[in-house]
């Protein structure tokens, strides 16, 4: 009898440890780095970029995520003088994975929880900064448009 008991148990256990493995949400740091020195309005993708290999462009940069994960964006300046404080992320097209169409930051960063999509959903989204340097404000708000990926099991 102790030994059924026993089995179960560990059955039991097993099963409450594998639901966790597979549902638990992970967090995904996204910096944007620019050369603050040397960014414009037109050169923003030239400039900046998300620390991808050198032949992935930032349309093309793709965060993989699960439903229930959460994503934070920060901004990087290239020198310390300076600073890239992020604005929102917009919406733009595809399955529109948090649920909402703008989210705006917190003190410079900006934080979505993934709330829905299937796998191999892409969601296309325009991430908006503001560029400070040294200590001055650059005139306009950028914007750079990379995807968030609903992961395939």
């Amino acid at each position: 009898m102790k030994k059924r008991f026993a089995m179960k148990y560990l059955i039991m256990a097993l099963g409450v440890s594998l639901t966790t493995l597979v549902s638990a949400q992970t967090t995904h740091s996204i910096i944007l780095t620019c050369d603050t020195n040397n960014i414009t309005r037109d050169n923003v993708n030239e400039v900046c970029s998300f620390g991808q290999e050198s032949d992935v462009s930032n349309v093309d940069f793709t965060t993989d995520v699960n439903v229930g994960d959460i994503v934070v964006w920060e901004g990087e300046a290239s020198n310390a003088e300076s600073s890239v404080e992020l604005h929102s992320i917009n919406y733009q097209g595809g399955q529109n994975v948090f649920g909402q169409n703008v989210i705006n930051d917190v003190d410079g960063i900006v934080t979505g929880t993934v709330a829905q999509g299937q796998p191999g959903d892409v969601e296309k989204y325009s991430l908006k900064f503001r560029v400070y340097r040294n200590g001055s404000r650059l005139p306009g708000i950028f914007e750079i448009d990379p995807r968030i990926r609903i992961r395939e099991f």
